[in-house]
This record gives C-alpha cells, sequence and structure tokens, in this order.
C-alpha cells in the first residue's frame, strides 16, 4: 500500500476520503517540525510520497526516505522543499497549482478595504470604549492604481476581482511569457521601480528565492507613493520586516496588510506588530475549506499519477529536467 507522509497537519475530510477511494495511506507529523525529526519519521516510515504543509523537505528528509518517489506541496509556494536535492535525486516536485488561488486573492482583495479602512485598528478602538466617528478618515479604493508583483493564477484572479472599482491596474512579472495575455484592462510595466512610482495599493504575488529575498526593502519603501498601502499574500521573504517598520512610521506608506512573515510563526515581540496601521494575519490565504479541500484531493491525484508510472503533470511541476531524465 502507498504510504504518503504529510509534514503538518491532516487533510481535509474530502482529502482523507479521496486517499481511501485512491488506496492511499496518510501519516501526519506536528507542523514545523525541524528536518532532522521529519527525517526521524521519514527513515521508520518508508514513504512513497510527501504532502509538504508545514516544515521543510530538505536533502536530509530524503535521504531518509530510499522508497521517496514524489514531493507534493499542499499549495504553489514551494521554498521549503530542496528542490535541487530533489532533482539531483531524480524526484518530481509538484504543486496543487490553482487550488487555493481564488481563496489567495480573495483574502488579498478583502486585505486591501481593511487597511484601507482601518476596520480591525477601529475594532480594536471600539472594544476598548473609544468611538472615533469625528477623528477617523479612512481611504477610498474606486479608482486608485493596483500593481501587482507577479501575474500568476492569483495576480490574474484579484485584477478581475478589482474591475468593479475601476482601478487601473499595473503589473509587474520580468518572467511573463513574451507576448503573453493580460487582465482585460491591466497594463505591464518593465520594473519593480517603474510599479512603486505608480501604485496606490502594491500586492505582492511571487514566489520566494534569493533574487526575490527582500525584494521590497528600505529603498522600494521610500520610492512607494505617499500614502500608498502594500499587501503581502505571498511569502513573508519578500520584505524587510524592519524597514517595513519604519516606513508604516515615518511613511510614505499608509499601511500594510501582511499575511505572510519571517520566519513562521513570526517573533511577536518584533516592533512591526505594535503599529496600529498594520493588518496581520496567521498565513492563513488558502484556509477556507474550499481551498483545503481541492488542494488536498490535486495532491493525492499527482502522486497517484506518479505511482502508477503516468508521467507527472509538467504544468503543475517545479523540477521539469527530472521529466526530461526520465
Amino acid at each position: 500500500m502507498t504510504k504518503i507522509l504529510i509534514t503538518g497537519p491532516a487533510l481535509s475530510a474530502e482529502g482523507t476520503a479521496e486517499a481511501a477511494r485512491l488506496g492511499l495511506t496518510l501519516v501526519t507529523s506536528k507542523p514545523y517540525l525541524p528536518p532532522a525529526e521529519t527525517a526521524a519519521i521519514a527513515a521508520e516510515l518508508r514513504p512513497d510520497a510527501i504532502i509538504v504543509r508545514q516544515g521543510a523537505v530538505t536533502a536530509e528528509v530524503m535521504d531518509a526516505a530510499p522508497t521517496l518517489r514524489v514531493i507534493v506541496k499542499h499549495g504553489v509556494g514551494y521554498d521549503n522543499i530542496e528542490v535541487a536535492a530533489a532533482t539531483a535525486r531524480g524526484i518530481p516536485v509538484m504543486l496543487a497549482r490553482g487550488a487555493n488561488s481564488q481563496s489567495v486573492a480573495e483574502l488579498a482583495f478583502g486585505l486591501m478595504f481593511t487597511v484601507a479602512r482601518q476596520t480591525a485598528h477601529l475594532t480594536a478602538r471600539m472594544r476598548a470604549g473609544q468611538w472615533d466617528k469625528a477623528t477617523h478618515t479612512g481611504t477610498e479604493l474606486f479608482g486608485r492604481t493596483l500593481g501587482i508583483v507577479g501575474l500568476g493564477d492569483i495576480g490574474r484572479i484579484l485584477a478581475g476581482l478589482v474591475a468593479p472599482l475601476r482601478m487601473p491596474v499595473r503589473i509587474f512579472d520580468p518572467f511573463l511569457p513574451e507576448g503573453a495575455a493580460l487582465p482585460e484592462g491591466a497594463e505591464q510595466v518593465q520594473s519593480l521601480d517603474a510599479l512603486l512610482a505608480v501604485s496606490d495599493i502594491l500586492s505582492l504575488h511571487c514566489p520566494l528565492s534569493p533574487a526575490t529575498h527582500h525584494m521590497i526593502g528600505a529603498p522600494q519603501l521610500a520610492a512607494m507613493r505617499r500614502g500608498s498601502f502594500l499587501i503581502n499574500t505571498a511569502r513573508g521573504g519578500l520584505v524587510d520586516a524592519d524597514a517595513l517598520a519604519v516606513a508604516l512610521q515615518d511613511g510614505p506608506i499608509a499601511g500594510a496588510a501582511l499575511d505572510v512573515f519571517e520566519p513562521e510563526p513570526p517573533i511577536f515581540t518584533h516592533p512591526i506588530f505594535a503599529l496600529p496601521n498594520l493588518v496581520a494575519t496567521p498565513h492563513a490565504g488558502a484556509s477556507t475549506q474550499a481551498a483545503k479541500d481541492r488542494s488536498g484531493v490535486l495532491a493525492l491525484r499527482h502522486i497517484r499519477d506518479v505511482i502508477e508510472g503516468r508521467a507527472p503533470d509538467a504544468r503543475a511541476t517545479v523540477n521539469r529536467d527530472v521529466l526530461a531524465a526520465s
């Protein structure tokens, strides 16, 4: 029977039912375990596949599982998987691509309103007995320019969600294929600096890599438009939190909404958490029932295809060199 190690919480009920239907055995571990502990579990279990939820899958983990045939991320961000190590071992790394895109885009959309109208801060004030009607002023989003970094599935959905607000959409994505279709009414800019110069709301939707680590730091924050807002539902490491804390206090940006942090869970004593113009959520972008169901089912179907000898879906495979070599 095919054994699957899940790093983190169990799959949803629909995912668990799909595993039973496919004849797959699921074993979960605690979330955010150090790689050495995950490796010890893998050495005992000898899994055929790993579904990555919370925690890293390193070369050490892979070497502890000699029967490992495929690694699947329960989502799309794969910075917690050592892809080069998997490629060297001939193991495809796959994503549940598209399964959580709608949910993440909807959270980014909602966070735009939350930070612009300061509803989280006002709720806290109300609970403390404060009535700020005479002193509070929020920001209307209608007609404001939305800048999107990374035009994947999530960025495309977000561009569609803001259409009724008649928000001009500008996109920076250096990896976008030449001639790729843009969302209706959207325009592409050729540099991050150009995007910062025109964006009233900047929303990040790109992977974390050495090239994108702290891509939003002190110089970029200083270049943002006065009164603008930053939304990050992608990866915490894209933003320099120290620089953001300074920018939220001294400008030019008016507020930020973060669903992701560096590290996770974050260091809650960091000064950014004391600022009233920060909105923070606990990496909840994909935390809807629909997204969890889709992600679990899709991850299991990727595993089934590999175990049964079918070629992995190239669009969902990160290290396509493995496919070419097989």
